[in-house]
């Protein structure tokens, strides 16, 4: 029988607000991984107990976590058997926002973030009440936990984080986020993805330093001192200009959209039975990839949910060897055209 034990507890937050800190221990989940056999393990014991960090009063994560801890120690067992992913030993945190009115298919693309912070011992912050208006509310957020890492020793701060709107879904929970990062290098602080209108920031990877603090504060207040830019996209546009300013652009890599942050294209039912990609685009998902992004796609909700029951019927693609496309073999080559030292 496999125990779980909750921690909770509670903090003065900035103003109002007031921050829970919620998590799952998972020692006995790791004792009971380590003792089962595996062929050839891929993925590492999970290092320290993941956790799940709401912002604000209002309640947006799953209230019983019973199940999602149990069926990441299902999922975490093929990923250990099946995968050929290794996890690095880093610090990274995925973060998001929840607020305003709950809606189930948004609460159920969480869960799928959730399962993979379990699988990868990974912690999730997700903003579930809003701190400032709109869509502003992601770099204010960012901002906001960048702020609070940097007051923690090196050795206890995040590395790095990994930023996901709530309209994105995990496709393939075995890869780690980590697999997507240079290897000893500290010359690159931020990957980014563009699209067919520009950057496209629903989905990137930021490392937590004091870059990232300036590049963030300037991206909150972009409109307020250049009030007299247009932002068709708003927060999104504002990073789009900053992000190519002097102080920023060098640390700045673009990685193909389809590594994290890659499109539907066609019913879920094509996804899990397409045996050609000859109607695909590069950013287009197929079986093997990270991750989904309904960016601007109409009727999100029912989309979403069909991925999900889709999702839930399809076998891992490891396990029956049906991933379309070799992501690994793309992420070492770029960091090599790239003159990241391996």
């Amino acid at each position: 029988m496999l125990l779980l034990r909750g921690i909770r507890s509670t903090t003065q937050d900035m103003g109002p607000k007031i921050l829970i800190a919620s998590g799952i221990t998972l020692l006995t989940l790791n004792i009971y991984l380590l003792t089962q056999p595996s062929a050839s393990p891929r993925i590492d014991p999970i290092p320290a107990a993941p956790l799940f960090i709401p912002y604000g009063e209002s309640t947006c994560l799953p209230q019983d976590e019973t199940n999602l801890a149990e069926n990441s120690v299902a999922k975490r067992g093929l990923c250990r058997k099946y995968s050929p992913f290794l996890t690095r030993q880093m610090r990274i945190a995925t973060v998001t926002a929840h607020f305003g009115t709950p809606k189930e298919h948004y609460q159920q693309a969480l869960q799928t973030h959730l399962l993979h912070s379990l699988i990868h011992g990974t912690e999730t912050h997700v903003l579930c009440d809003a701190i400032v208006d709109d869509l502003w509310n992601k770099p204010a957020f960012i901002l906001r936990l960048l702020m609070d890492e940097m007051m923690k020793p090196d050795e206890e701060r995040l590395e790095w984080i990994m930023w996901v709107d709530r309209d994105t879904i995990i496709l393939d929970q075995c890869r780690p986020a980590s697999s997507f990062l240079p290897r000893y290098s500290n010359e690159t602080y931020l990957l980014v993805t563009n699209d067919f209108n520009g950057l496209n920031n629903g989905v990137f990877m930021l490392r937590v330093n004091s870059w990232a603090v300036e590049l963030f504060n300037t991206i909150l207040a972009f409109r307020h001192y250049k009030p007299e830019v247009e932002l068709r996209f708003t927060e999104q546009s504002a990073m789009e200009l900053v992000i190519k300013e002097d102080q920023f652009k060098d640390k700045i890599k673009f990685v193909p959209q389809y590594w994290f942050n890659g499109y539907p294209e066609g019913e879920p039912e094509k996804f899990k039975d397409r045996r050609d990609q000859n109607d695909l685009q590069e950013e287009h998902v197929r079986r093997g990839d990270f991750l989904v992004h309904f960016a601007g796609l109409p009727g999100k909700g029912k989309a979403i949910r069909g991925w999900l029951d889709m999702l839930a019927q399809l076998e891992d693609v490891w396990k029956t060897k049906s991933a379309q496309r070799d992501v690994d073999r793309d992420i070492a080559a770029f960091w090599h055209e790239s003159v990241e030292p391996w």
